[in-house]
């Protein structure tokens, strides 16, 4: 289980961070969104044990299992990124 939490702080970190960078950077937000799939798509993968065992992928629903997990973790990510950045603009313009 602190392996799984650890994985899952892990992914969450690195989209904050990259939404902060980008927002004291004053990049473009594609890139912003970009980060955030990105981080989707790095917590999907260091999840994938947890998201793909034998008992998930016999169930006849796997397939809208795995779209909704992705539809979530890509919600998640682009919105933490979001954030991060929104925060990383106000204290780059608070400076």
């Amino acid at each position: 289980m602190t392996r799984h939490l650890l994985r899952v702080l892990a992914a969450i970190g690195a989209a904050v961070v990259w939404g902060g960078a980008s927002g004291w950077l004053g990049a473009p937000f594609w890139i912003v969104v970009l980060g955030g799939l990105a981080a989707a798509a790095l917590c999907f993968w260091l999840e994938r044990d947890v998201l793909l065992t034998a008992e998930t992928r016999a169930r006849r629903d796997f397939p809208l299992i795995l779209a909704a997990a992705s539809a979530f973790l890509a919600v998640v990510g682009v919105g933490l990124v979001s954030l991060s950045y929104l925060a990383g603009e106000w204290l780059h313009l608070a400076k």
